[in-house]
Order: C-alpha cells, then structure tokens, then sequence
C-alpha cells in the first residue's frame, strides 16, 4: 500500500496545529520491552484489513444513527455536557439576548441554553461539518433563535459579521474547548486510543482533506519536534520519553492505527488528542470578545 507523500513545510507548520494533548504518564521504557511492544503492533498490522471494513460499516450505522436523532429533535440528549448547569448559571440567559456557542458539538449547551430562556439568539459554530448539520437542523426547530455557522475559531469574527452581528451586541460567548464526545465515539475519526481506528484526529477533514492527519505527523516529524509537541500542548514531562518509543516503533512498521499509538504508551494510560487542528492557535486569532457587551465581558465561558 503506498503512503501519503506530505510537504516538510506543511508538517513543520503542523507542530502550530495540535490540539492538547493529556497524558498522565509514568513512562519507562527499556529496548526489551519496545521490542516487544513493536513486535505486537507489527503482528495486529495484519488483522487490520478486515477490521476496516467492519469498521467503515459501523461508521456509516453511526452516523445514520446521530442524523436521525437530530431529526426527532433529541438534539441535547445526545450528550449531556458535564458542567451544563453551571454555565447555564454563569451566562444567566434572558429572552431577547444573544449568544456565540463556539464548539456547538452536538447541541447540549445550546439547547440548555433555549430550554432556560424564551426568544434568545444562538449563533452555533463549529468547524466540524457533523455537528453544522446538527445545528442546522436545530435550526428548523428553531428558524429565528439558532443560527449555523461552520468554521474555525480565528473565523468567527468573519463569519459573526457576515450574519450581521455587530461589535458590542453579544451577551456571552461560550466555548467548550477540546475533542466533543461524539468526536471519541467515532472509531473511525481516530480520536480515542481506546477504540481502534485510522489515526486520522482531523476536526473538519472534508472541508480540508489535504491536512496531515495524526499518522503523517507521528510518522514524519523528528524525534526533537514531536518532544516539543507534547511538551508544548500536552504539558508533558516525559516528552522526550515519549517520543523516543515513538521514533522507535515507527522504525519497524509505520504506525496507522490508533491502537498502535496506544500500545506504544500502553502503560501511561494516555488519551492522546495530537489533532491537526489549531484549538489553541485558533484561540488567539479569535475575537469573539469584541462582539460582547461591556458587561458581557465577564460572562466569557471557557472549559476544557
């Protein structure tokens, strides 16, 4: 099978572009051990055809699942965010405000949000195409109060104007940064190192199918940049650990699959999130805040 050929430019450019990454770690690894763990991602490489297919099966049986959900209306009971009350309590919605939900996901916020006020303004974005579906289709249910925009966080200033918002009108912004729970649910969007699937982590990869997916930059970067990856993003202390049993591994036999990522780090118990997406970057270049109100300034909502 022949491998993606990616720019050096473009993966240079990717060390800006990685999500943050968690990783709890107590890594010790000695040349026995990754033998063995490289001699165990080489023999699973062989079952990996067959699982493909059944994998791209349950894919579609998902996602027919997750549209059709949205279609009986059971928006916020796809996921239940955790903290749901207490940014509902935070922004304290009342009827005529407005609001920007930044990471719309699956809807949980926003449809809090419409269940605690009447006649308020959602403007829901979110840079992965599934979950612009979703708020479309909320948006039948709610034609004048949930507003779809599709694009990244340094886009929303544009996508704000050209929806004919105007500085200093919103009431609060939310944003509820990281992975969305349907994202790790999804074996084949390779987010989860729990679930086996391609290594991929692209949040909107059919808008831009030319990124580097995970595998192109653990397979690609040297063993310094991907340190500083996790060192950077994933405030890791072991990086250089990590990254040496990486470059190891992919020595033998390129890694692809999200379950070789995971038995390389197997003992760290590590959920790794290296998307190639820009959360943090894209964080800086938003200015969402300038569409705020004076007092709505202090009603920013951040999670992670």
């Amino acid at each position: 099978m022949g491998r993606r050929m990616i720019n050096s430019k473009m993966l240079s450019q990717s060390l800006s572009q990685v999500n943050k990454c968690l990783l709890p770690c107590n890594l010790k690894l000695n040349p026995v051990k990754l033998a063995a763990l490289s001699r165990r991602i080489y023999s699973s490489v062989k079952q990996l055809s067959e699982y493909e297919l059944t994998e791209q099966t349950t894919q579609k049986s998902e996602t027919k699942e997750l549209l059709h959900s949205t279609e009986n209306k059971n928006f916020g009971r796809l996921h239940i965010p955790v903290m749901v009350e207490e940014v509902i309590n935070c922004l304290s919605p009342q009827s005529g405000q407005r609001f920007l939900d930044m990471t719309f996901g699956a809807g949980g916020h926003s449809t809090a949000l419409l269940e605690k006020a009447s006649n308020i303004t959602i403007y829901a974005l979110d840079r992965d195409p599934t979950a612009y579906k979703i708020a479309q289709q909320l948006s039948e249910s709610y034609p004048k109060q949930i507003q779809a925009l599709l694009g990244q966080f340094s886009q929303s200033e544009a996508l704000l104007i050209s929806s004919g918002v105007e500085p200093g009108t919103l009431d609060g912004v939310l944003l509820d940064a990281g992975c969305s729970s349907m994202q790790f649910d999804t074996p084949e969007r390779g987010f989860s190192l729990q679930k086996d699937g391609p290594l991929d982590m692209r949040m909107d990869s059919d808008r831009y199918p030319d990124m580097p997916t995970a595998a192109d930059v653990v397979n690609a970067l040297d063993q310094q940049a991907l340190a500083s990856i996790l060192r950077t993003y994933g405030e890791e202390k072991h990086a250089k650990k990590i990254a040496s049993a990486i470059v190891q591994a992919r020595s033998i036999y390129p890694i692809t699959r999200t379950q070789q990522l995971a038995s390389i780090v197997a003992e760290l118990f590590c959920i790794v999130s290296v998307t190639v997406c820009i959360t943090l970057r894209q964080l800086e270049g938003s200015n969402a805040s300038l569409f705020c109100t004076s007092g709505a300034v202090k009603r920013l909502e951040v999670s992670s």
